[in-house]
């Protein structure tokens, strides 16, 4: 539905460099990357309030790099919500159709319903500075589909939001996506609503594209090593391939076995990716410290986190493991403690150095 071809925009020092991606239409795809990554660069490149210095943007097929924003059938959120401030809420919801010459009282008219399903309509007459940060998001939103947009631009619409604000603004936007089937380009840096609600997505980092894919191939099973560790994954392990049998490899990474799932050669530099959560933990009792895919340490750190803790361990380098706060207890972990860690050959992501794109 939308696609970027080789794009490249300079604004000032800072540049989106040669970047092509694809948005499918029905899609919610996040672009995600640190700040200052351009990821509203992108976004606005996408709405047209920046024009490529190179490169095509097309839509349905159609090249629009240079078709006004208004021709372009898009509705964009910002993160500070723009709403006007001298207007109710009513008048600002309605304001984009009365722009296209829809009557007042009949725009008005059409927006109640609006109002009612975002849970605003009790607010329909007051005024933009005496609404919380949910409750203007929910009108911004509100605005940006009263014109029933094809496509819904929202710049970090969480970010602003306390936690339990979120949790509730991330269910009205899956059933937005799931009820209206928009397509939906989401920018952020978080990787948890990520997680929560993109079906693909892209990473970008200081302007260039560095991975797109479905989400659940982007955040499992990430293709540099850059990506890796921006979208969290808590140990990042180089090693070198010493063997491999049928695409069954034994991994050196610093002194420690591995036998992970990967087409590399013998010889080949790989980064070993292992989520917290596929780390298996035990108190150690001395029982096969040489096994694959088995470690040993001293506990150094516990971090609770809700019902969860996150558990640092040094076995030579410092691995993080997690798990439930009763287990801990439960398991008498400690730091000082002596612990085992082990992880399936099959939870383990190997990244080919030499590859640096996903192929």
């Amino acid at each position: 539905m939308i696609a970027f071809e080789r794009v490249s925009l300079r604004l000032g020092s800072f540049s989106l460099k040669d970047v092509s991606l694809s948005i499918n239409r029905g899609d919610y795809y996040f672009i995600i990357g640190p700040s200052g990554a351009g990821k509203t660069v992108l976004l606005e490149a996408i709405a047209g309030l920046h024009r490529p210095d190179s490169g095509r943007i097309l839509l349905r097929g159609k090249e629009i790099t240079d078709l006004p924003p208004e021709r372009r059938g898009i509705g964009l959120v910002y993160q500070d919500y723009s709403l006007f401030p001298n207007m109710t809420v009513i008048d600002n919801v309605s304001y984009s159709l009365r722009v296209r010459g829809v009557r007042r009282q009949e725009a008005r008219e059409r927006v109640a319903g609006l109002l009612e399903r975002f849970g605003v309509e009790h607010l329909a007459d007051r005024y933009p500075g005496t609404l919380s940060g949910g409750e203007q998001q929910r009108v911004a939103l509100a605005r940006a589909i009263a014109v029933k947009p094809d496509i819904l631009l929202l710049d970090e619409p969480l970010s602003a939001l306390d936690p339990v604000t979120q949790e509730r603004f991330i269910a009205d936007l899956r059933r937005l996506h799931r009820d209206e089937g928009l397509t939906i380009v989401h920018v952020s840096h978080s990787r948890r609503e990520a997680h929560m609600l993109a079906t693909r997505m892209a990473v970008l980092i200081d302007g260039r594209l560095v991975d797109e894919g479905d989400a659940d191939v982007v955040l499992n099973a990430p293709g540099s090593r850059e990506v890796a560790s921006f979208i969290g994954v808590e140990n990042i392990l180089d090693g070198v391939v010493m063997a491999n049998d049928g695409g069954r490899a034994t991994v050196d990474a610093g002194g420690l076995r591995f036998e992970a799932q990967t087409d590399a050669a013998a010889g080949e530099a790989v980064c070993l990716c292992i989520r917290a959560d596929d780390l298996i933990i035990a108190v150690d009792y001395g029982r096969r410290p040489d096994a694959p895919n088995t470690m040993t340490g001293t506990v150094i750190q516990i971090v609770e986190n809700g019902p969860v803790a996150e558990i640092l361990v040094d076995a030579g380098m410092d691995m993080t493991a997690v798990m439930t706060r009763r287990s801990v207890r439960d398991l008498g972990i400690a730091p000082g403690v002596r612990v085992s860690l082990r992880v399936r050959e099959d939870a383990i992501h190997v990244i080919r150095s030499a590859l640096s794109a996903r192929e």
